[in-house]
C-alpha cells in the first residue's frame, strides 16, 4: 500500500509511511497525507495462474466414496498412475500419502 503525502511543498510517495517518516525524524502531524492507494493484484478472470489451460477431474475409488478433484492439461488426459506417481508411499524412505500404494491405485478411476 503506497502513501503519498506534502512535506514542506514536496510530494512523497512511500510503501511504508511510518519507517519513511522515522527516516526522515519527522512525525504524521508534520505531513499532510494526499493519496493512500491499495496495490491490486492482475489477475486473469479470477483465475489463478497455475490453473490457466487446466481442466477439473475428478477421481474416484471403487473402495470410498472420497471425490479427489484434480486440475489436468486442458489437452491430455494422464493415467491414474502417471497422475499420482509422486505421491506414491515409499516404505524404504517412509515419503508420499500412507494409503496411495500401486494396490489402491488400480481401484481410482476418472468419475464422468
Amino acid at each position: 500500500m503506497d502513501t503519498t503525502f506534502k512535506y514542506q511543498g514536496k510530494i512523497i510517495t512511500t510503501p511504508n509511511l511510518e519507517k519513511k517518516l522515522k527516516r526522515m525524524k519527522i512525525s504524521i502531524d508534520d505531513i499532510e497525507i494526499i493519496n493512500t492507494s491499495i496495490k491490486k493484484k492482475k489477475s486473469n478472470e479470477g483465475i489463478e495462474d497455475y490453473m490457466l489451460n487446466k481442466r477439473k477431474v475428478i477421481v474416484r475409488s471403487t473402495l470410498d466414496e472420497i471425490r479427489r478433484v484434480c486440475y489436468i492439461p486442458i489437452d491430455y488426459t494422464p493415467t491414474i498412475y502417471e497422475l499420482f506417481k509422486h505421491h506414491l508411499w515409499n516404505p524404504k524412505t517412509k515419503t508420499g500419502i500412507k494409503e496411495l500404494t500401486d494396490d489402491y491405485l488400480m481401484t481410482l478411476y476418472y468419475e464422468r
